[in-house]
């Protein structure tokens, strides 16, 4: 069987362009390129982001392998994290390693609920606006706000005591 013709990651200065499948694109840093071409990419996407992956068959199994993994080298265990919530945007200043946990306090807030604000929703058996937080994988009930913007001035203040540099609150 022959090798597949690679796709060409396209070099502008100091960043790199991956093209992938069904139109998206990649960002990496120049410095990555060359290992990157190894593999043809494909768009891996979900309801929440797009991430950059390709197949490979290590001791001759399929698996996907993506390509924040290769470019951050993520030890066994943990999460790469993108900074910018972007899983398109590989760049080494967007990437980090952490828990499971510190990955799921950078996400963005969820589509859907009765307040666009993270970690906010409208309770309509009391009439008041409650804010929440995840610590540990536990939900901490913040209080019961008149204002909208009370509760999520409540929610970001727990997020940056408990989240730290992980916390998003927008």
């Amino acid at each position: 069987m022959s090798n597949p013709i690679l796709r060409p990651i396209r070099i502008e200065g100091d960043l790199a362009y991956v093209p992938l499948t069904q139109g998206y694109e990649a960002i990496i840093d120049a410095e990555d390129a060359e290992a990157a071409g190894q593999h043809n990419w494909y768009a891996r996407v979900f309801p929440h982001t797009v991430y950059a992956a390709t197949k490979i068959c290590p001791n001759g199994k399929q698996k996907a392998l993506y390509l924040h993994w290769m470019i951050q080298k993520t030890p066994q265990g943990l999460d790469t994290d993108h900074v910018d919530c972007n899983g398109l945007n590989n760049r080494k200043s967007n990437l980090r390693s952490c828990s499971p946990a510190q990955n799921g306090r950078n996400r963005k807030p969820q589509k859907g609920g009765s307040s666009r604000l993270k970690g906010v929703s409208f309770r309509k058996e009391c009439g008041k606006w409650e804010a929440k937080i995840r610590i540990n994988y536990k939900k901490k009930h913040l209080g019961y706000f008149n204002c909208e913007l009370a509760a999520y001035a409540a929610y970001c203040a727990a997020s940056k005591k408990h989240h730290g540099e992980f916390g998003r609150t927008e």
